[in-house]
């Protein structure tokens, strides 16, 4: 009989979320939750595979636990890695799952994530008594910062990503579970909430949009704030910008990854808007919040990419006021329509793309930061000296809060990656 399970996450916050999915379903069925793999009986790989790289961390655990570490062990492989879909009849490719399991003998399990519910029947638990435990939608190391994933999969098909084929196509999830869960978690002192979809804005349910969604979310009493992840340019409507610029209840920062500052390679990325689209959501944000963070997500060295284009990239931080990047160093990934486009940029020359990038944002930050000492702003504390500004800063703290508390700090100085006070 099973006892113990240990969760590996890697990967995105939907990721995690997923985890916390798999963590609930286990504890309810009186599993319990170890630090260590090697003294659980279950083990519950939830995997990316949004790179290569993704996949061969977990090639590497596996290689490193090796076959004699798994006797008498239950290993469920999840997450993106689970599957792989024909998007012609959106069904689970068999192929990919023997394939899997001979690269893998160690897996015992495959479950695509879409049924992670089922797992307790995989596992032959169902005859347990249920215990009546609270469901888990925080960070499992912040109890304060919860994760609610309102879709799964993705219809988007930009040509470099291989999620539309992990996930399958896009399924909005109804929208009474996700407030409910909300609730939960605000009612048992949740501070921020964050939404999290593939592409988040695209969400709707009946007749409700993903601004409908937000504002009655907004309406539940607490003390809280709202973010959401991973925002598309092509469905960031005005209605959404009012909303998140002049409603108290949001942090005053989002992500939108714009991905690249060249039309010619947005096209060859089926981003499906223009550079100038983006710098339009931009103006219009900073226009109602001149304060506002916007933060985003690029990548340098797409097949295609000339100098010319790589500029346009430049120039777009520059002008949008960027403070912060997650830059992508491309590389080809199997299974995808820019995967048979040709990868001939060195990669000598998309780290240096890459530095260039990171000295733009990060000498944009350090004139905002510098701009923000004397100021006070509202801080969330989320450990003794470490919080989470209304802006979405990084802050550490030179006294000891209480935890889990908003406190009105005043900004003494800043670091490389976030706030003094």
């Amino acid at each position: 009989m099973y006892k113990t399970f240990h969760i590996k996450t890697y990967g995105c916050a939907m990721n995690i979320a997923d985890s916390n999915t798999v963590r609930n379903l286990l504890s309810r069925n009186s599993l319990e939750e170890v630090a260590d793999w090697e003294s659980a009986d279950v083990i519950i790989l939830v995997t990316c595979s949004i790179r290569q790289q993704a996949e061969d961390k977990v090639s590497g655990w596996g290689i490193k636990a090796n076959n004699e570490g798994f006797k008498n062990k239950t290993v469920i492989l999840t997450g993106c890695m689970g599957q792989r879909y024909n998007r012609s009849n959106n069904k689970i490719s068999q192929k990919y799952e023997k394939q899997l399991l001979g690269k893998f003998p160690w897996i015992t399990h495959i479950v695509n994530i879409k049924d992670i519910n089922q797992l307790p029947s995989i596992l032959k638990l169902d005859e347990r008594e249920l215990i009546d435990t609270p469901n888990i939608n925080y960070d499992e190391n912040n109890i304060y910062q919860g994760l609610f994933s309102t879709s799964h999969g993705c219809n988007n098909f930009c040509s470099y990503c291989i999620v539309p084929y992990a996930r399958g196509e896009l399924i909005n999830y109804p929208k009474e579970p996700i407030l409910n869960e909300i609730q939960g978690f605000v009612n048992n002192g949740g501070k921020i909430v964050t939404l999290l979809g593939q592409n988040v804005n695209s969400w709707e349910d009946k007749n409700s949009t993903f601004v409908d969604l937000l504002k009655e979310v907004s309406t539940i009493k607490g003390e809280f704030w709202i973010n959401f992840l991973s925002s598309h340019p092509k469905d960031f409507s005005d209605e959404l910008i009012d909303l998140i610029t002049t409603n108290d209840k949001f942090l005053k920062h989002c992500n939108i990854a714009v991905q690249s500052g060249s039309d010619k390679i947005l096209t060859l990325m089926n981003r499906q808007y223009r550079a100038k689209d983006f710098i339009n959501i931009c103006n219009k944000i900073k226009d109602r919040n001149p304060d506002f963070r916007i933060t985003t997500d690029t990548i340098v060295g797409f097949p295609g990419e000339t100098e010319k284009n790589f500029e346009k990239s430049k120039k777009l931080l520059k002008e949008c006021d960027i403070e912060m990047v997650y830059i992508g160093k491309y590389s080809p990934r199997k299974g995808t329509v820019s995967s048979k486009l040709d990868d001939s940029i060195p990669l000598s020359i998309k780290k240096s793309r890459e530095r260039e990038l990171r000295s733009i944002v990060n000498k944009t930050r350090v004139k905002k930061h510098e701009r923000l000492i004397g100021k006070t702003l509202p801080i969330l504390m989320i450990a003794p000296q470490k919080g989470i500004s209304y802006y979405n800063h990084e802050v550490i703290t030179e006294d000891i809060y209480e935890i889990g508390k908003i406190y009105e700090l005043t900004i003494k100085d800043f670091t490389k990656a976030g706030l003094k006070c």
